[in-house]
């Protein structure tokens, strides 16, 4: 499909994919069926291609690239190793959010160790008893002297087990005695805390970690914008983490086509290639269509977010649509294997499991839909 790509998005593009081919891809099927876990060496072989400093303004060291570019490249990522995606991306919004958000002081201690990707960063806001209600965090950051002191637990947080730098929420009690969200940076080796990782249905070599926070000081310094504006820092991505999430479900939705294809083509029965049977090209068609709808709507919300543009609508629609259309896609890939599509044999069935976490990531299908409500009818289901 033509989406009129500028001639340096198409060097990019093909630059990446070929890379990914030829240095990633036979890597993974040894990791994913062993759930050998990612390590730094793998995803510090993407530093040359920007995956860390893409998104970061080229004063702050980083390469300056328009989100559709980074986007395009996501994709490619997802469609070669959706595991090693989930980490770089996780990793990079971290490093987006200092070079954007962090004073001088924070941009020169902590940004040339992520963009030079020999340390990574976790985002660190999901807590056992929140989600989606940001506003109601449990982790607590006291102030003492020159630190803050944190305690709490963070769930759910990809990467953190691996990472150097986590960008932790915690409430604050201001000088006026009422409670804000707060931002912090806490590297590992100034402010230890404890990580375990948890199992999970799939991504199996990407690390989902859950982190605990006791009695940890953090340098005061480290705090990221003012007392109380975490809430703001945390949803002032929201839009380009959605649009993320579409490339990254089409990445994965359009390795379960193009596998659903070969299979198709090369897969006899009743004498002759199962693409030639009616039903089988039904279930093509629809995957094929799906997965350039969702891109469609993935590239419509990432030109609006480089026009600087209002996109809450179309991040979401994108998002909304992206995924479940995706767990779709996914799902007949395994249909149109037959059999052999529910086995490790071929790697449909891993794409099934692969996808199913995006529906959850960065708003919920359900929350997106009250989103989207709210901007449609101007009426909020969350009061």
């Amino acid at each position: 499909m033509n989406i009129e790509l500028t001639e340096e998005q198409r060097i990019i593009t093909d630059s990446v994919r070929k890379f990914l081919n030829n240095e990633i891809a036979p890597l993974v099927e040894e990791y994913e069926t062993e759930r050998k876990l990612i390590g730094k060496d793998i995803i510090k072989m993407l530093e040359p291609y920007g995956y860390a400093s893409g998104l970061v303004a080229e004063e702050c060291g980083g390469l300056g690239l328009d989100f559709l570019t980074y986007a395009l490249m996501v994709e490619e990522l997802s469609r070669t190793w959706p595991s090693l995606r989930t980490m770089v991306t996780s990793s990079a919004l971290v490093t987006k959010l200092l070079g954007r958000k962090g004073n001088a002081q924070q941009q020169e201690k902590f940004l040339p160790g992520l963009l030079a990707m020999d340390d990574l960063a976790c985002f660190a806001l999901t807590e056992p008893n929140v989600g989606s209600d940001t506003s109601a965090l449990e982790t607590k950051a006291e102030r003492d002297g020159d630190y803050y002191v944190i305690n709490g637990t963070k769930t759910m947080i990809t990467g953190g087990s691996l990472a150097d730098v986590v960008l932790v929420y915690a409430q604050v009690k201001m000088a006026d005695g009422k409670k804000g969200v707060t931002a912090f940076l806490v590297h590992k080796d100034e402010s230890p805390f404890e990580a375990r990782d948890i199992r999970k249905m799939g991504m199996h070599c990407s690390r989902l970690s859950e982190l605990a926070f006791v009695d940890c000081r953090v340098p005061a310094a480290n705090r990221l914008g003012e007392e109380g504006e975490g809430q703001r820092i945390a949803l002032s991505g929201l839009n380009e983490g959605r649009v993320n999430v579409t490339f990254a479900v089409v990445g994965l939705g359009q390795a379960a086509l193009d596998a659903s294809i070969r299979y198709a083509k090369e897969r006899v029965q009743f004498g002759k290639a199962i693409a030639g049977f009616q039903m089988v090209q039904d279930m093509i068609v629809q995957m094929a269509l799906k997965v350039e709808t969702a891109r469609l709507l993935g590239v419509h919300a990432a030109r609006l977010l480089d026009q600087k543009k209002d996109c809450r609508r179309e991040a979401s629609f994108a998002k909304l649509f992206g995924t479940e259309a995706m767990v779709e896609v996914c799902n007949m890939a395994i249909q149109v294997h037959g059999g052999y599509g529910y086995t490790s044999e071929f790697p449909v069935e891993r794409y099934f499991r692969d996808v199913r976490h995006l529906t959850m990531a960065e708003g919920t299908t359900q929350i997106q839909k009250l989103l989207l409500g709210r901007e449609i009818l101007g009426v909020s289901a969350f009061k």
